[in-house]
């Protein structure tokens, strides 16, 4: 009896002792592949390492897990080697490099290689611009707008705005408008002007006139010029629809800077006029003279002068002349703003029935100019 009882205490020692050899071995087991998760070593130019996983490559980075699960993002430029160490603990029979920068016999390091994300760290705003296809389907269009809008640079752009309004016993409203685009060098230049007036005294108009001109003028390093130009006219109070003319020729520049100019073109054209009441229309074979004079007379006050003579071939009484003088005052620095005062003449010497040859126009206007 005795004897089994000390066989069963024998066996159930052996049981108990079997269970902390099983769990012994349980945790050798988890303490090796610890230590063999830690299978890399980086070394850095720096004289740093770590020990844990290369992961990937991430924007010209490598991507390191340490032992604590850290994931540390290395610029590839820093590192100098990345080591494989085997499950040998002797470093000298295991270790195995992998990649170099600097051993010519191993492969370099990548740039970047295409991984799968890693998350951002925390505190870190992500890159909206990531993963973007910077050749959207705007570039394009963005592209030529910025292309027009450099074109429009190099134009000189000139607005002028002036009115008068009276209200009460007299009751008045007249509108300057004025708009010039000019493109010039040393041997072209391309000017452009449409504007006009309107205005009104006591509900009845007494004012309707609108003009567009265009000048082009083409020389080679020379103040010789051929030109070509064209203008239009309409006038409400002078009967007329249409006055266009359209002339081509020779001309002159005694002068041309960027703050004077003195100008003469002379050639053949020729005149379309329409009126009304009555009707008549009519065309005629003409000689075109201009002078364009644009003159500095003190630092604050400059002169602007343009002449158009247009006398017909065919028909000797009939000559048109169109003079416009004004006086420009300097308000800034820049001279960006003008205060401008203008003198029209417009003489037809073989008008419409029951129209005067003469027309006078006064104008007070504010000009602003961008060069």
């Amino acid at each position: 009896m005795g004897c089994s009882n000390l066989f069963i205490q024998s066996k159930n020692i052996l049981q108990i002792l079997l269970i902390h050899l099983v769990c012994l071995w349980g945790l050798t087991g988890s303490v090796y592949s610890a230590e063999a998760y830690e299978m890399e070593t980086l070394y850095l130019k720096s004289g740093e390492f770590f020990s844990g996983e290369s992961i990937g490559f991430e924007n010209g980075n490598i991507l390191f897990r340490l032992s604590d699960g850290q994931v540390q993002s290395i610029l590839l430029e820093n590192v100098d080697r990345l080591e494989y160490k085997g499950t040998d603990t002797q470093v000298e029979e295991g270790d195995q490099l992998l990649v170099s920068n600097d051993n010519a016999e191993l492969p370099p390091l990548p740039s970047m290689i295409n991984q799968l994300p890693v998350p951002q760290p925390l505190g870190v705003a992500p890159d909206l611009d990531e993963g973007v296809d910077e050749e959207s389907a705007f570039s394009p269009i963005t592209e030529y707008s910025d292309q027009c809008w450099e074109y429009v640079e190099i134009w000189t752009k000139r607005f002028e705005l002036g009115g008068t309004y009276l209200a009460g016993n007299t009751d008045r409203s007249y509108v300057t408008t004025g708009l010039n685009l000019e493109k010039s060098d040393n041997d072209n230049l391309f000017d452009f002007e449409i504007g006009g007036r309107w205005g009104q005294a006591n509900g009845i108009r007494d004012a309707n006139r609108w003009y567009g001109n265009a000048t082009l003028d083409i020389a080679r390093t020379t103040n010789w010029i051929v030109f070509v130009t064209n203008k239009n006219t309409y006038d409400e109070f002078e009967n007329l629809d249409w006055r266009g003319t359209l002339s081509t020729g020779l001309g002159y520049r005694f002068i041309n800077e960027d703050d004077r100019r003195l100008i003469i073109r002379l050639g053949p054209g020729g005149t379309r006029e329409i009126y009304n009441s009555p009707t008549l229309k009519r065309t005629t074979f003409d000689i075109f003279a201009e002078l364009e004079l644009i003159w500095p007379i003190s630092d604050h006050i400059k002169l602007e002068h343009k002449q158009t003579w247009t006398p017909s071939v065919d028909i000797v009484q009939i000559l048109r002349v169109t003079t416009e003088t004004g006086l420009l005052f300097k308000l800034d620095n820049e001279d960006r703003w003008n205060l401008r005062m203008g003198l029209l003449q417009i003489y037809n010497s073989f008008p419409n029935a029951g129209r005067k040859k003469s027309d006078y126009t006064g104008s007070v206007s504010l000009v602003y100019t961008r060069k």
